[in-house]
C-alpha cells in the first residue's frame, strides 16, 4: 500500500511532463501548416475560392516544406475526398518519422476526410491553428 502511495504520484508526474513536452513541441507549427489546418476546418466537399488562393500561396512559398506542399496540393485536388493519386504521398507523410506531428495529423485527417471534417478532426485541426 505504501509503495502505491509513492509510485502513483511519481508516474502521474512523469505523465504530466510528457504531455507538456508534447504541447511545447506543437508550438513550432509553421504558418503553412496552420493555414492548411484552417482550410480543412472550413472544407465543405472542396476548397473554397479563398482557400484555393491561400493553398496556392502556401505551395509556392520557399519556406514551405516538401510535405506541406504535398498536403497543399492534395487539398487543391480534394473533391469530396482525397484524390487517389494523392493518397500514397499522404500515407508516406503519416509514416515519416521526421515529419512534425502537426503535418502528420493533417495528412492523416485528409486521408480520412469525406466531404468535411468530423467534430473530432475539427478539434485536432483547431489545436494546430493555435
Amino acid at each position: 500500500m505504501n509503495l502505491l502511495r509513492i509510485t502513483f504520484p511519481i508516474i502521474f508526474s512523469m505523465l504530466l511532463l510528457a504531455i507538456s513536452g508534447t504541447s511545447a513541441a506543437d508550438d513550432n507549427v509553421s504558418s503553412a501548416t496552420r493555414t492548411m489546418a484552417e482550410s480543412m476546418i472550413n472544407l465543405q466537399h472542396y476548397a473554397s475560392e479563398a482557400d484555393i488562393d491561400q493553398l496556392k500561396k502556401v505551395a509556392a512559398e520557399d519556406t514551405t516544406t516538401a510535405d506541406e506542399k504535398t498536403i497543399a496540393q492534395a487539398l487543391l485536388n480534394f473533391k469530396h475526398k482525397a484524390a487517389d493519386t494523392d493518397k500514397p504521398n499522404l500515407k508516406a507523410i503519416t509514416k515519416d518519422v521526421t515529419a512534425p506531428a502537426a503535418v502528420k495529423s493533417l495528412a492523416s485527417i485528409l486521408l480520412s476526410l469525406n466531404h468535411h471534417a468530423t467534430d473530432a478532426d475539427a478539434a485536432k485541426l483547431k489545436q494546430i491553428t493555435k
